[in-house]
């Protein structure tokens, strides 16, 4: 399309191209002609870095951009601070005027320049009726005095945000969002002890995908976090902290993927056969999640359910149609403990990982998934040549009935060895199925 075809278009149909461009390469079309001089601000979105910007010019700049046409409706507010940049004052302010003119999609990325310091967000924003998706990272929003009312909001990341003057600022602001669909919580790492969310509780009828992430924190308060979400298809659990875990009507779930540690070793006590709390508390969110498809689980996670396996049984996930699992030589038994709870078992990957410590003997019985469901099995990092690598292959090979694939990532140090005598290793190996391919990755 010419120059000539592109200048009949409607500036209605031009302006929603540049929406689809950062500003700063939107206001490089100015150039162009008479006509494109003023028509970048007509844009109804503003997509900014201010490292973009040489100075501090960048304040003027925002302020005239949300001045212009200040009647229309703005599509999306997008703002990065950096380092050198960051002005405590104006974020907020800016904030008010998107929410002022149907902000759909607010994006607001401060910076952490005092480790305790946050700018906080106006409390506008828990009354948008136009906004679809709110992200904020390393800013602060404070309790609402007010019925939260975010009818329109589909998408809300909170990232690096402290919360304040309430502990359960987060089930109020939840509760006012009838159609919450994907939630990102990433609880900050909480040198300050500023962090007011002792009860996490995310309760709500539309979400269908939660990611949270609480890895530290100095604090000695007592945290807990509570999920309620019968429609979640996907929960992504990374939370070394909270003392108190509650999982409950998680029926639609799907995908799970799990790093944490259930504050048993990291901040937390040792599981021993006495705590009956911890026990439960395992047990009850392991039963909670039992309906999920597809589980990807941490090394750290496996550690603690090796113990807890010796104490009481892992439920069944009958469900459960794929599998990937860091496991090391240590937790040999393990892998079959868990195998066993997973008889529908079809597709399996193990990140294997080296370990110092003592292999253990576990490889003794035969899962009920090898016997009837198990088609693919995948070994990451594997080292030929390495004992207990090697016995897992010959385990499988020797047991799955049914089994069609058997991939081996190698590590970077068995790359010497060739192809062809790799193969013919395997094939002195003992076979059980009758079919099945093997493919060598490197």
């Amino acid at each position: 399309m010419n120059c000539d075809r592109i200048c009949e278009l409607p500036d209605s149909l031009l302006t929603q191209v540049l929406s689809y461009l950062p500003t700063k390469d939107s206001v490089k079309t100015s150039v162009l002609s008479k006509r494109w001089e003023f028509l970048w601000l007509r844009v109804p979105v503003l997509d900014l870095k201010v490292s973009d910007f040489p100075d501090e010019n960048y304040a003027s700049f925002i302020d005239n951009f949300l001045e212009f046409n200040r009647k229309s409706r703005m599509r999306k507010f997008k703002l990065k601070y950096d380092e050198y940049t960051y002005d405590d004052d104006r974020l907020a302010g800016w904030v008010v005027t998107t929410v002022d003119r149907g902000i759909q999609h607010l994006d607001a990325k401060g910076f952490e320049t005092n480790m305790c310091v946050r700018e906080f967000m106006p409390q506008n924003i828990y009354k948008c009726n136009t906004l679809v998706s709110l992200m904020l990272v390393t800013v602060g929003i404070e309790n609402p005095e007010f019925v939260v009312s975010l009818p329109s909001l589909k998408i809300m990341h909170l990232e690096d945000v402290w919360y304040y003057d309430d502990p359960l600022i987060m089930e109020k602001i939840i509760s006012g969002c009838p159609v919450l669909e994907d939630f990102v919580l990433i609880r900050p790492i909480d040198f300050c002890n500023l962090d007011v969310l002792q009860f996490l509780r995310v309760r709500s009828l539309s979400l269908r995908s939660f990611r949270l992430t609480f890895e530290y924190s100095v604090s000695c308060t007592y945290f807990s976090v509570e999920i309620d979400a019968p429609r979640l298809e996907y929960l992504n659990f990374n939370d070394d902290q909270s003392d108190t875990i509650v999982v409950k009507n998680m029926t639609s779930l799907s995908m799970i993927d799990i790093d944490s540690e259930f504050n048993v070793k990291f901040g937390g006590s040792r599981l021993e056969p006495g705590d009956l709390r911890k026990r439960d508390i395992i047990r009850d969110f392991l039963t909670a999640i039992s309906c999920v498809r597809h589980m990807i689980i941490s090394r750290r996670t496996l550690e603690v359910l090796d113990r807890y396996s010796k104490l009481g049984p892992i439920p069944k996930f009958n469900n459960l149609y794929r599998l990937q699992a860091a496991f090391s030589r240590s937790m040999l038994q393990l892998l079959l403990v868990f195998l066993e709870s997973c008889p529908n078992l079809e597709n399996l990957i193990l990140d294997f990982t080296v370990s110092t410590e003592p292999e253990q003997d576990g490889l003794t019985y035969v899962p009920q998934c090898l016997l009837s469901s198990l088609e693919c099995v995948e070994i990451r990092e594997l080292i030929m040549g390495e004992e207990t690598g090697e016995k897992l292959v010959r385990y499988f090979l020797k047991n799955s009935v049914v089994l069609k694939k058997l991939i081996l990532r190698l590590e970077d140090s068995s790359i010497a060895n060739q192809d062809s005598d790799i193969f013919k290793e395997l094939s002195t190996f003992t076979k059980r199925s009758r079919s099945f391919e093997v493919i060598i990755i490197h």
